[in-house]
């Protein structure tokens, strides 16, 4: 006579600990690569592996999915803190500086192009920016606090200096001297920071 036990069957698939991180990546290089009118539920699972149910399980909309995706990849600005103006403004501008020349580098193009087209991108978009430039603010009001700088510091003009710059030299930069920019890169944001601080009155 055979044992019975106790023991409840699980229901359903157990969770997939990979989902989000292969979901995250394929909608990344889908937008990066195509912008709002490539990027869909179809795309996404198709690149991910993942079936369309368990994408709507978790996200309701494609606004929704492309946030948290963004989220999770892209210009994690709140992970600065270095504990000093001069490594949180170095750090700052070695990521900006890889989100402009890596993998998602479009990202940003077809942000600006598809907000301006599609009123839902304008509305995931928006609030997403908003909070970005917000942290990134946070590094000079944490900087007056400890004292670094006066507290009458202008916060968006010092990461208009970081931030435009990296920008810039990204954007104008011919390709056939790409290869030497990212070589010299660490020299060039090293040099970029240091005369932004000149420009303040650091203590």
């Amino acid at each position: 006579m055979s044992e019975t036990s106790n023991a409840k069957p699980a229901r359903g698939r157990p969770r997939d600990p990979d989902l989000e991180n292969r979901v995250f990546d394929a909608v990344m290089q889908i937008y990066a690569d195509g912008g709002w009118s490539a990027f869909t539920f179809e795309a996404v699972a198709r690149l991910s592996g993942v079936g369309k149910s368990s994408l709507y399980r978790r996200w309701d909309s494609q606004q929704t999915l492309l946030r948290a995706a963004m989220k999770a990849r892209w210009l994690p600005v709140h992970n600065i803190d270095t504990g000093s103006l001069p490594g949180d403004l170095r750090e700052l501008a070695q990521l900006i500086f890889d989100n402009r020349t890596g993998e998602y580098a479009n990202m940003s193009n077809w942000l600006l192009i598809d907000a301006a087209r599609f009123p839902e991108v304008q509305e995931m978009s928006s609030p997403y920016m908003q909070e970005t430039v917000l942290q990134a603010r946070a590094i000079v009001r944490r900087a007056a606090a400890r004292g670094e700088v006066p507290t009458t510091q202008n916060h968006g003009l010092l990461m208009d200096l970081v931030v435009g710059a990296v920008n810039n030299h990204v954007m104008t930069t011919p390709p056939q001297l790409r290869a030497e920019m990212l070589r010299k890169a660490p020299g060039f944001l090293d040099n970029l920071v240091k005369i932004v601080l000149r420009g303040v009155e650091v203590r």
